[in-house]
């Protein structure tokens, strides 16, 4: 098999899940800008960008190891691994993962109608008191 059909399948995926991924973001930000936007979906949005990020962390750790010449790899054995890593990075986002998911509902949190201020800077307020 050759090194450029190797990398289209993985490549090709990542690339739809980024645009997917940035499209939740997008909407996201635009509906906690003034829209009715739920704080859930919002954590969603972050959450599967964070495991985006953690995806490709994943797999750039994964191609320093060299392979071994034991086994030849095929494709199969690539798509497997693709999803395995997929998989690893949801799962990490979901546990917390870096902390990018956070940081990011907390940056992009719902505006207050009544006192203007965001739900972190009341959160904060809480937390100097």
């Amino acid at each position: 098999m050759s090194e450029e059909n190797a990398m289209t399948v993985p490549s090709a995926t990542f690339q739809l899940q980024a645009v997917g991924t940035d499209r939740n973001i997008s909407e996201a930000r635009s509906k906690a800008l003034g829209k009715d936007q739920t704080e859930t979906e919002l954590e969603e949005a972050s959450q599967q960008f964070e495991s985006l990020l953690l995806n490709m962390m994943i797999r750039e750790m994964r191609a320093t190891v060299p392979e071994s010449g034991l086994f030849q790899e095929s494709m199969a054995e690539e798509i497997f691994t693709s999803m395995l890593d997929e998989k690893y990075a949801d799962v990490m986002a979901e546990q917390g993962g870096i902390g990018l998911s956070r940081m990011i509902v907390d940056q992009l949190g719902t505006i207050d109608g009544v006192s203007g201020e965001t739900t972190t800077d009341r959160n904060a307020s809480i937390k100097l008191k």
